[in-house]
């Protein structure tokens, strides 16, 4: 959506088709605004630090998960990425980066809900919900006959209007185990306050498995690799296994990578929260492989 002169340009060959007489080349290209850049740039130069490279979130995720051996042949992965203020949804192939969206939502979406439903502070309602999450355990599933949650409510607009706020655009399967809810703790229980905002999240995230699937003519999604903050909370993985019908849903872990090296207390942040640092592993293998 800008003008070529506001932009870098980057590019690479994915893959050759050939289709009858037609030879298809298929590339990936990247395009960052000059502003974005020089933001950046000031930020090392600030802490005094030589930039030999410049990553984007959406494909260290997929360096990440190859070094960490997660991509397989034969097999489409759905790499999602949950940061504070966005989601990096990219779909990878054969191993191969096959289509990438990025989609304004972030865990500080799930943190705010909950301040405004306590009334508590920003940093008070992030601790309520790393508690919450690491007391969560999963329940037995439920007997059979028994009524089953209702669906989230599905996308309305067009697969290929642009998505909700969308960076960058103006104006525009299986069954998983059921989460334990626990006690409210001073007020609305935090499964119901989380509800509306994993709804939002859900919605936009199945749009782009639409889009994915049926418009580009891929082939189904056989597994999620959740990664970011918020990935651990189980009602997270459990609402996205339900709504996308996924069985295969998991964590990623990229602290058994060899790339982490250092002192027990050097890299215990990495090994306390792992799914948190899935896209820096992923930017010290371009970095790694540069050398």
């Amino acid at each position: 959506p800008y003008d070529l002169s506001e932009v870098f340009l980057d590019w690479t060959l994915l893959d050759t088709v050939i289709q009858g007489e037609d030879k298809l080349l298929k590339i990936l290209l990247l395009a960052a605004k000059h502003e974005l850049i020089d933001a950046r740039l000031q930020v090392t130069q600030s802490a005094e630090v030589k930039v030999g490279i410049l990553g984007v979130d959406a494909l260290a995720l997929a360096d990440a998960a190859e070094v960490c051996d997660n991509l397989r042949v034969g097999e489409t992965v759905a790499l999602i990425n949950i940061g504070l203020t966005s989601v990096s949804i990219h779909f990878v192939k054969d191993g191969v980066s096959n289509f990438i969206r990025d989609v304004s939502w972030g865990g500080r979406d799930l943190i705010q809900s909950i301040s405004r439903a306590r009334r508590c502070e920003f940093d008070e309602a992030e601790k309520l919900l790393q508690n919450w999450t690491a007391e969560l355990k999963p329940a037995p599933a439920q007997p059979a006959g028994a009524e089953p949650p209702p669906p989230l409510p599905a996308a309305s607009s067009a697969l290929l209007d642009p998505f909700e706020d969308e960076p960058g655009i103006s104006d525009g399967r299986g069954q998983s185990p059921a989460v334990k809810p626990l006690p409210p703790i001073g007020g609305k229980p935090l499964e119901e306050i989380l509800a509306a905002p994993l709804a939002k999240l859900v919605s936009e995230i199945r749009r782009s498995f639409d889009y994915y699937e049926h418009e580009l003519y891929e082939s189904p999604v056989n597994r999620l690799i959740l990664s970011g903050g918020v990935a651990s909370i189980p009602l997270l993985r459990h609402t996205l296994s339900e709504e996308l019908s996924i069985k295969d849903v998991e964590v990623a872990n990229p602290a058994e990578s060899a790339l982490v090296l250092g002192d027990r207390r050097g890299v215990m942040p990495l090994t306390e929260r792992p799914a948190q640092f899935m896209v820096a592993v992923g930017l010290a293998a371009r970095g790694a492989a540069a050398l």
